[in-house]
């Protein structure tokens, strides 16, 4: 079997955040979306995996996975949908059983009963039990089978979302081909399922009991990060002085720690300086960052940034690459917000 990490899309929805680079290169505790997306299908016995791109995301998609093992890179030119992405990949799959992976999803079970689910069926995919099903795809399913599918209907059937990966045989990629451009323009791999399931086809339903997360919006990108920050085991290879840690922390190699006091779950990576402040709980802070007389929880400061001597706590925040957060001057408040940002004073 192989795997397809459809990564074409940069994210819209997670503004400023994706502004700079893909959603799937976006890094949740250290870890970037796509490597933990690569992980996955290897730990289910996918040992070939390509990952569909744009022209304008692949360098970023190839540094996010530099390390990863050996990975197949194809081009989707247009942005024309799941459908589309998938057809790309249709010479790397030359008819065989594939796993498909939306490549900015992020889940705690394994896919190994995806992979199992395709005996006897022509294709499965992963559904969860969720409060608002309107925000997705929403699954009808009857004794295991897929029998309906909505995207985002005002009146949800089921409380099930269809999560953003599914199994499928060769032979599906042929109801793909056929599907028409939708109202949003676009070819969408789900509607290929309906169609299975109209010609006489089956489509198994596997629940989802785990976290998942779409990492949609910067609130949810939070929240995947003190999910999987909250699975770290506690370590401290690099240089940590004058400190007190609890809870499950983690100081990589090259980091430098000094003066504070970190309450797990809490990451800080290579290279990262964190001086005289108070860190945590579910705080990230990126390679190379630097952090100095600050106090953060529930916040996500990505790599070269600086956070240094605000005015106030930070929480819920999220700092992207290179930005700089820091008090303000004599001369007061002092702004500089780019496109698409949030800002709340």
């Amino acid at each position: 079997m192989k795997g397809v990490i459809l990564a074409a899309g940069r994210g819209s929805r997670l503004l400023p955040v994706s502004a700079g680079r893909p959603k799937p290169a976006v890094p949740i505790a250290g870890v970037p979306i796509i490597a933990r997306a690569v992980r996955a299908l290897r730990a289910a016995g996918v040992g070939e995996i390509a990952v569909v791109s744009s022209p304008a995301s692949e360098a970023d998609l190839r540094a996010a996975t530099r390390g990863e093992g050996p990975l197949t890179f194809l081009r989707q030119d247009e942005p024309r949908g799941t459908g589309h992405a998938l057809l790309a990949a249709r010479g790397f799959l030359a008819g065989g059983p594939a796993l498909l992976y939306l490549g900015d999803n992020l889940f705690a079970d394994p896919l190994a009963p995806l992979v199992q689910a395709l005996d006897g069926a022509d294709a499965a995919l992963g559904v969860k039990q969720v409060a608002d099903p309107s925000a997705y795809g929403v699954a009808t399913v009857q004794g295991g089978w897929l029998t309906r599918l909505d995207e985002k209907p005002r009146r949800p059937a089921s409380d099930l979302a269809a999560c953003g990966v599914f199994a499928l045989h060769g032979h599906v990629l042929e109801e793909v081909e056929r599907l028409e451009v939708s109202e949003r323009g676009e070819i969408e791999f789900p509607q290929a399922l309906l169609r299975v399931i109209a010609a006489g086809g089956r489509v198994r339903a596997v629940p989802f009991g785990g976290f998942w997360s779409d990492a949609g919006t910067p609130t949810d990108l939070l929240t995947a990060s003190a999910h999987f920050l909250g699975c770290l085991p506690p370590r401290v290879d690099g240089d940590v002085t004058g400190s007190v840690l609890s809870g499950a922390v983690v100081v990589e190699a090259g980091a430098v720690v000094r003066g504070s006091t970190l309450t797990g779950p809490l990451w800080i990576g290579p290279g990262a300086r964190v001086v005289d402040s108070r860190l945590g709980p579910n705080v990230s802070v990126g390679p190379h960052a630097q952090v100095e007389e600050a106090v953060l929880s529930d916040t996500l400061v990505d790599e070269h940034a600086r956070v240094l001597s605000p005015s106030r706590p930070l929480t819920h925040a999220v700092i992207g690459r290179r930005a700089t957060v820091t008090a303000p001057t004599q001369a007061g408040l002092q702004l500089a917000v780019g496109d698409h940002s949030v800002l709340r004073v």
